[in-house]
């Protein structure tokens, strides 16, 4: 949770009762090896003497009982020593003004104020509203008097340190009044707070005080609720106690815990650097991209020299350049990912969540160059339109410096496009990193984490990482079937009509056309159901069989939802990779071409410009399809994963899951079948027999 005013903002994190006991064993535990390292002692050699003046013990907050649970701690065995809390759900803070916080699904019973009165119940909601609770310092004082040698009663004070609360300031003034009226020298003294308290509650319905103590050390674990909590609406437990039914079920008592709110301030300027960082990335692409596909630089230039010597070694090279560029776009992007992590370091502020709003703030600062990236993109196809039209109207014949022009100007128009599609895949792997905190929130995977020695994690990495190739592959596949639909109706159409030929009469376009936007449509069906079906598939089909793991008190199935967190980790690093150097070797092949045209090999019509028309062929479905294509891909594997995660979780009866698993199996063979059902081979050689 963050907030705050001026310069600074605070985050507050709830720290369990049972953490802070972790935590102080730990603390004394620390001091005791820092002890005996210092003054070459074996462990059991320290003393309680020895670390009581320890800062980390003493800011434990354990008064006049430090020495005695130092002590223990010391001569208790390792192995009875507190563990680190396992399995523990997120506590969140509870905003009670919402009418539709968990507050309000829980009913306070508020003891009368005077004899005889009625108890009133609220819902917690209501209760806090009214009421500010807040945990108090005291300094109890007892006399119990002895008889001294003369036989005269002799004062034997002691004091002892407690906390009171959370609890209200009316409750806390009456508490002092009752302590005062009970004689016999008890006196009570105000050393600490008020330290307001603020609800917290998990996905479960756990509820729990968070208190923030401001910095102080004090010892958290000793406070108790007074509040009694019931489970349920005010009416149904009204009910119960004023109009009591032997056959009706008590309400259920809600134990309320209490906890530590460990709040730091953050400094804006960390805010501000994610931001930068964000934009310089943006910058960081335009530069690679412009070097790898820009006209006149050493990748593009080495291809179009290369053409002479025919279209494979122009391929091999395109696609190493492309591959390399993909790899430099990778470490630019984990470069800027990392500063998160270093201004928001985990250890310092409880966990990564402000690390995770910081790579939220680099996507940001990234989509701040947004209008930019648009102008570059609309350029892209204005000026390939351009020249399309230019050719078209034959005006080129009798001005070859007009050609030229509008050439240059397609080949600047494929570089910005190369970089609008390096900027969108960029956007899409951070919105990726950042929905995958989301998921592994929803998948209750924060305590638990997802360690690659478990099997099913990795063979779920395996999975998402061969998904963008069979996705690409879906893609390009599709790109071939529709082309020679279209090359097959262009040839059946100068069949027909031989004066489309001599020009005396026009083609139909609106068929060609038809025919493109038809096999559009339909060939996103196997993609679409590839980036859904996958996700399901490897969720609920590795869930089959697994233990479940309670936490909270609540059991859940998380097997299948750490191999689809490794499943996601697969699919946005492959699709990235491979977005990449699809997108950039097909604009390093078509601007090797315009290299050719613009004079390069003796330009139009030589071999090597025919070398270079194959190789441009290669790259349009590379950088016009199956690239562009892995930025949505990686998008919407993401969403998925994030919208079943609850479901996922869930311990289904195992017929469920493999129904489920049967069918997410069925609708992807539906998608390979579809993918398959023909080739331009095989059209091909039906058009082939057609003819004869």
């Amino acid at each position: 949770m963050m907030g705050g005013q001026g310069s600074k903002v605070k985050t507050n994190q709830f720290v369990s009762s049972q953490q802070v006991v972790y935590n102080a064993v730990k603390a004394i535990t620390d001091a005791r090896d820092n002890y005996a390292k210092a003054n070459n002692k074996k462990p059991d050699e320290v003393k309680p003497a020895d670390i009581l003046k320890d800062k980390a013990v003493e800011s434990i907050g354990l008064q006049e009982q430090t020495e005695q649970i130092v002590t223990s701690v010391l001569r208790a065995p390792k192995d009875q020593l507190p563990k680190a809390p396992e399995g523990e759900s997120k506590y969140s803070s509870v905003d009670i003004k919402d009418a539709n916080s968990l507050a309000n699904k829980y009913t306070v019973a508020v003891p009368a104020s005077t004899a005889g009165g009625k108890t009133e119940y609220q819902t917690l909601g209501q209760y806090l509203s009214a009421n500010e609770l807040a945990v108090y310092e005291l300094e109890m004082s007892q006399n119990a008097p002895t008889m001294g040698a003369d036989n005269k009663p002799v004062d034997n004070v002691t004091k002892s340190h407690m906390l009171v609360g959370p609890i209200s300031a009316k409750d806390y003034e009456a508490q002092m009044k009752q302590i005062e009226t009970m004689g016999q020298g008890n006196k009570a003294v105000k050393t600490g707070g008020p330290y307001p308290a603020h609800l917290f509650a998990t996905k479960e319905g756990g509820l729990a005080f968070g208190v923030d103590t401001q910095g102080k050390g004090v010892a958290i674990f000793t406070a108790r609720s007074g509040l009694t909590v019931y489970k349920g609406s005010v009416d149904s437990v009204k009910a119960f106690f004023e109009k009591p039914d032997p056959n009706a079920k008590q309400p259920e008592v809600v134990n309320v815990g209490v906890g530590l709110v460990d709040a730091k301030d953050v400094p804006w300027w960390a805010f501000l650097v994610c931001i930068l960082f964000g934009v310089l990335m943006a910058f960081a692409f335009e530069a690679l991209t412009d070097y790898y596909v820009s006209l006149h630089k050493k990748p593009v230039t080495e291809l179009g020299h290369m053409a002479s010597a025919g279209p494979a070694p122009m391929i091999i090279s395109g696609f190493a350049y492309g591959q390399e560029s993909s790899v430099f776009s990778l470490f630019a992007i984990v470069l800027s990912l990392t500063v998160p992590l270093i201004v928001f370091p985990a250890a310092v502020y409880g966990g990564y969540i402000l690390s995770f709003y910081g790579i939220a703030l680099v996507g940001l600062g990234l989509l701040t160059t947004t209008g930019f990236i648009l102008a570059m993109d609309t350029f892209g196809p204005i000026s390939d339109n351009a020249q399309g039209v230019f050719e078209m109207s034959g005006a080129g014949h009798d001005n070859a410096d007009g050609a030229r022009r509008v050439q240059l100007l397609d080949a600047a128009g494929n570089t910005t496009k190369a970089l609008t599609k390096g900027f969108a895949i960029a956007t899409a792997v951070v919105a990726a990193v950042a929905l995958f905190h989301a998921f592994v929130e929803e998948g209750m995977l924060t305590n638990v984490g997802m360690r690659l020695e478990i099997p099913q994690i990795f063979l779920g990495l395996l999975i998402g990482g061969a998904t963008p190739y069979l996705f690409s592959a879906f893609s390009i596949n599709a790109v071939g079937r529709a082309a020679f639909e279209l090359i097959n109706e262009v040839r059946r159409q100068f069949h027909a009509d031989a004066g489309i030929m001599a020009g005396t009469s026009k083609p139909d376009y609106a068929k060609c056309v038809a025919i493109v936007t038809a096999a559009a449509q339909k060939e996103l069906l196997g993609p679409g159901i590839l980036a859904i079906g996958f996700p399901v598939l490897v969720a609920f089909g590795f869930a089959i069989g697994q233990p479940t793991t309670n936490i909270g008190g609540v059991e859940y199935n998380l097997v299948g939802a750490q191999a689809l967190g490794g499943f996601l980790a697969g699919a946005i690093l492959s699709g990235q990779l491979l977005a990449v150097m699809l997108a950039n070797s097909g604009g390093m092949w078509d601007n090797s071409k315009k290299l050719i045209e613009d004079g390069l090999w003796g330009g139009k019509g030589t071999e090597a410009h025919k070398a270079a028309v194959v190789c441009d062929t290669v790259g349009d479905p590379f950088k016009d399809t199956a690239g562009p294509a892995m930025n949505p891909l990686i998008k919407v594997m993401n969403l998925v994963a994030l919208l079943i995660a609850p479901q996922v979780i869930r311990p289904w009866p195992q017929s469920t899951l493999i129904a489920i698993t049967l069918v997410a199996l069925g609708a992807l063979i539906v998608a390979v079948y579809w993918s398959k059902r023909g080739s331009m081979a095989t059209g091909m050689q039906a058009a082939a027999a057609e003819e004869a």
